[in-house]
């Protein structure tokens, strides 16, 4: 009897033109993780490459995580990939010497698992976070550790989502030294209501001369992109870059995150101290 009534019931829904919805690749329900995965053996440094997605989920993901674990393998070390946010315990993240967020995005953490990555930072680990691991859909005390300034209010859409222009760079630091001091770069530009916070050490910020941008997404002069902070004496790093999959084969951004890395974990550059 049960099984009859739930089939015409199914029925009845199909005759109303009601469907099961598909789920959007783009938006995945949010999770949280309870069991910890088992890590490989590990040398040292190694680096954790996360990209769990409690936010929008984006497609370079799959390219930034090979694009990292490439850079890391040729610096002769170790790396780990994962998506599950139970590895945020003090015992696994003892044994790694950089975070890299690849476009991880959302509300992630447990309590304990936000307190185990605060405690990580707190011994003075590295931390590198790409493209949509600096966007609006991260909670309030991840963005002060970031370094954000204001609000997120997005990016431009529509045929004027992806816009090339020139990002003035200061070249003073081993992620950006490679770089000419007006790089030419194409992109979905995030932007913020306010300039990164005043302890910032800002890289690369854009030129927003010529480009089709609504008032919400112009920042003048303080529009930046690329920046470094200390959080005690923890290495920061955040580069708003990144979106397409294609710009993960392309040398001058993927030698910009490899110098990051080299910073973060204190093999290369100063700050921090």
């Amino acid at each position: 009897m049960f099984r009859t009534k739930l089939l015409i019931g199914f029925g009845a829904l199909a005759l109303m033109g009601q469907t099961t919805p598909t789920p959007d690749p783009h938006r995945p329900t949010p999770t949280f993780d309870s069991v910890a995965p088992t890590l490989p053996a590990l040398e040292r440094p190694a680096v954790l490459i996360f990209s769990k997605t409690n936010g929008w989920r984006h497609d370079s993901i799959p390219a930034t995580v090979a694009a990292v674990e490439k850079l890391v393998r040729a610096r002769g070390w170790s790396s780990y990939a994962t998506e599950n946010a139970a590895v945020f315990n003090p015992a696994q993240l003892a044994r790694f010497d950089v975070i890299v967020f690849a476009s991880a995005t959302g509300d992630m953490f447990t309590p304990d698992q936000r307190a185990a990555f605060e405690e990580y930072l707190a011994s003075g680990r590295g931390f590198v976070a790409l493209h949509g691991g600096g966007d609006g859909s991260h909670p309030g005390w991840y963005q002060q550790i970031l370094g954000t300034g204001g609000s997120y209010t997005g990016h431009p859409g529509g045929a004027d989502q992806f816009q090339t222009s020139d990002l003035i760079v200061d070249r003073n630091h081993p992620a950006t030294r490679h770089l000419s001091p007006r790089w030419r770069w194409t992109e979905e530009y995030y932007a913020w209501t306010a300039p990164p916070r005043a302890d910032v050490h800002v890289l690369a910020r854009l030129d927003e001369t010529g480009m089709r941008l609504e008032p919400k997404h112009r920042m003048g002069d303080h529009h930046a992109l690329i920046w470094w902070r200390c959080e005690g004496k923890a290495r920061i790093f955040y580069s708003a870059l990144g979106h397409d999959p294609e710009s993960w084969s392309e040398p001058a951004h993927v030698a910009l995150v490899d110098g990051a890395i080299g910073w973060a974990a204190r093999k290369r550059g100063t700050g921090c101290d």
